[in-house]
């Protein structure tokens, strides 16, 4: 996207802008009365960058603070350049990301998301079957990643001469290939009795940098991946995060779900979600999944520090998982 692009493209808009800056994978706007814009691709179809216009008119409109999109002249939610590359542009606020290291701020993570989510339920708009995963899909999920962890083991076994990571591998896999399969067992049997209403609007990939402290308050951005899904998907994938930033600090972790839960109620079936969300050895797969598709050849040092630390953190994960299926009420195997 070169600067002259950049210019075709904000004509397009019913602003005069007078300063670009270029960001990480985007560009910020200046217009002539001060408002500040954010300018980036759009990977996805023009209906759904109108869905996600109407979403966030809907968020606004019941009192949540959030981006806008900001239409082109002639009124579209998305602009297409001669080599067919959509762009879109929203509202931006000025701020601070989330900072893990700080309590106040993580706590205030979740209640902002438990915040979101009991307002999406009302969102009463039907998303696309392609925004929409199923009720089954994390058992699906784990299936698709247990598989994947035998494929690896198989490779490395099959290997004549291994490598630091890969001797590594083997002498942990069994460990963690207990944990992923005893977490897919419960799953399925989660599936089998899931509430309508744990499912709803997600964002879709909440994050510390999807959390921005403002002068007008906290606010949550970057929506572009939101679809319909459990609302504890949203939930866990922060928490894993943080507990993984805070070697899985039980005080914490306790602390996060409290804050989430005196928002939106947390039912039984979503505690023991967030207990196989937990459970399953998520960061085990996604190295043995980074090595698997990468050049098998190079010895990579950095997955291998990255099991290292996999292992280290066991100790304390373990101890916070016990923590947390007493919490819920559900036996850990």
């Amino acid at each position: 996207m070169v600067y002259n692009r950049t210019e075709i493209i904000l004509e397009a808009y019913p602003f005069e802008f007078t300063d670009i800056q270029k960001g990480r994978g985007a560009y910020l706007c200046t217009d002539q009365n001060g408002g500040r814009k954010i300018l980036k691709e759009f990977s996805g179809s023009l209906s759904k960058a109108e869905l996600l216009g109407r979403f966030l008119l809907f968020l606004k409109e019941h009192g949540i603070l959030a981006e806008q999109i900001v239409y082109t002249a002639e009124g579209q939610a998305l602009f297409t350049d001669a080599d067919e590359t959509r762009y879109y542009m929203r509202t931006w606020f000025e701020g601070k990301e989330c900072d893990t290291r700080n309590r106040e701020d993580i706590l205030c993570a979740v209640r902002r998301l438990a915040q979101l989510h009991l307002h999406t339920a009302a969102f009463d708009e039907a998303l696309p079957d392609t925004m929409c995963r199923e009720t089954d899909f994390l058992e699906k999920e784990y299936e698709r990643h247990t598989r994947e962890l035998h494929k690896v083991r198989n490779y490395i076994k099959a290997k004549k001469k291994k490598n630091e990571f890969e001797a590594h591998f083997l002498n942990e896999y069994h460990y963690y290939l207990q944990q992923a399969e005893e977490a897919y067992e419960r799953v399925k049997e989660l599936d089998e009795k899931p509430d309508p209403a744990f499912f709803g609007v997600c964002h879709g990939d909440y994050s510390q940098h999807n959390l921005l402290f403002t002068p007008q308050g906290a606010v949550i951005i970057n929506y572009e991946r939101f679809c319909r899904d459990a609302y504890m998907s949203d939930f866990a994938h922060f928490f894993r995060k943080i507990m993984e930033k805070h070697n899985w600090n039980a005080g914490l972790g306790m602390d996060l779900i409290h804050a989430y839960d005196k928002v939106r109620g947390l039912q039984q079936w979503e505690l023991e979600q967030l207990c196989v969300r937990m459970a399953y050895p998520e960061k085990f797969w996604k190295v043995a999944n980074h090595y698997f598709n990468s050049k098998k050849s190079w010895a990579n040092n950095r997955d291998s520090e990255k099991l290292a630390k996999i292992c280290t953190q066991e100790r304390e994960r373990a101890a916070f998982l016990n923590v947390l299926f007493t919490f819920a009420g559900c036996p850990k195997g």
